[in-house]
């Protein structure tokens, strides 16, 4: 870069577009700038020679999730996020991808964004790569006054989040107002989202957010952190889909953290999709509730996302709550197989509740219990010569269900 160049990047400019219209001038480029989530900061002009990916880039005003994902498996986003040299990417058709240059933005080890060149009608040399470089330190400063500027408000919401879980705002307009200051306009219907960790600290809270929010199954207004739980306010993408988007986003977000920091075993919880804001605080209630049940009836619910999948256990709480529930004394059922299996070394009742479970498929209880079917036939007509139930009626199937259930929880 010649001297005159080189004193375009030391001058402070007014904004970021006029920056970025700089570097394009610099390199007779097309050029855009994303923040550290990949959401379009500023973009230069291009011709009709540009590739689909940035078109759709500048479109939606982020990086299309196909295009992030595909960046994650051919290491160019770790890459970008360990080194502040640029890196060369080499044409990927099949996600409309041209040629590409990049480099990070970054203040000490903190990525603030990215600088992305496209090799449209010309390739970058072995100097234009160094001015890249010389540029990308020049933007830290364009992006520093940004990057806390977002922290304020980030601040900002989760505070307003935390309100609103609470209790401490009830108002639906009053919540509404709120929501819109931050960019949410018209009644969108919420709901909340909460993934928990078995540890948590803030290098990985940014990692899994990043994660989280590149995930554009959802739109995610406020994210915040409870010791090793993350929370978030979401809406999803469409009212009609609204089961088929949370479920996307949670299956997408687990893989994708297991697959790229290598953490399994994420226990998650959502709560209903309210149109009502007031219901904001029983939908974190309810995601909460699945987290727990999912801890406590790990066999019985493994694939339950959503507070409506827990059925009958959503009113085991109630049902432990109440005073003549509380009082009654355990169901003769279990104190009879209990007392059996303590005199005899037998587990009968567990393969109670495991032919419950299975709904009386005895081939797949069999299965959950290691044992032949016609083993398991004889357990069952011994269970039911010592307790007279009868499990051919559904009302008396239900009530053992629940009992067991129920006994476990104490």
């Amino acid at each position: 870069m010649s001297g005159e160049n080189r004193q375009k990047f030391y001058r402070p400019f007014d904004s970021l577009e006029e920056f970025v219209d700089a570097i394009s001038e610099r390199f007779q480029c097309p050029v855009t700038i994303e923040d550290a989530n990949h959401h379009l900061l500023a973009y230069s002009s291009h011709d009709e020679g540009t590739d689909a990916a940035r078109i759709s880039t500048i479109i939606g005003r982020r990086v299309p999730e196909r295009v992030i994902h595909r960046f994650w498996k051919e290491g160019v986003i770790p890459t970008l996020n360990q080194s502040d040299e640029p890196l060369v990417i080499p044409e990927i058709g099949d996600i409309g991808l041209g040629n590409r240059v990049a480099i990070s933005i970054r203040s000490n080890q903190e990525v603030l964004g990215y600088i992305w060149v496209s090799e449209v009608g010309c390739t970058l040399n072995e100097q234009d790569l160094a001015d890249l470089k010389l540029i990308a330190s020049k933007a830290k400063n364009q992006l520093l006054q940004l990057n806390l500027q977002k922290k304020k408000k980030e601040k900002n919401h989760q505070e307003l989040l935390w309100q609103i879980i609470t209790g401490d705002i009830e108002s639906h307009q009053m919540i509404a107002d709120q929501l819109s200051n931050i960019g949410l306009h018209g009644n969108k219907p919420l709901g909340i989202i909460i993934v928990t960790f078995e540890s948590m600290n803030q290098e990985l809270y940014k990692k899994v957010v990043y994660t989280a929010k590149t995930i554009q199954k959802v739109t995610i207004l406020i994210e915040t952190l409870d010791e090793n739980q993350l929370i978030l306010l979401i809406s999803p993408s469409s009212p009609k889909k609204e089961v088929s988007d949370v479920t996307d986003f949670i299956d997408t977000f687990k893989a994708q953290v297991k697959e790229r920091f290598g953490i399994a075993n994420l226990q998650s919880g959502c709560g209903y999709i309210y149109e009502n804001y007031n219901y904001i605080k029983r939908s974190y209630d309810e995601a909460a509730k699945v987290i727990a049940f999912k801890r406590a009836f790990p066999e019985e619910l493994p694939h339950v996302r959503f507070y409506h999948e827990l059925g009958v256990f959503r009113y085991i709480d109630l049902l432990k709550k109440t005073e003549e529930i509380r009082d009654y004394p355990v169901s003769p059922v279990i104190q009879k197989l209990q007392s059996y299996d303590e005199d005899n070394r037998t587990n009968l009742l567990e393969t109670l509740e495991v032919i419950l479970n299975k709904d009386g498929n005895m081939n797949e209880a069999a299965k959950a219990l290691h044992c032949h079917v016609n083993t398991l036939t004889y357990r069952l007509k011994r269970i039911q010569e010592i307790t007279s139930i009868q499990l051919k009626d559904p009302v008396q199937k239900f009530g053992l269900y629940l009992d067991i259930k129920l006994f476990k929880c104490e």
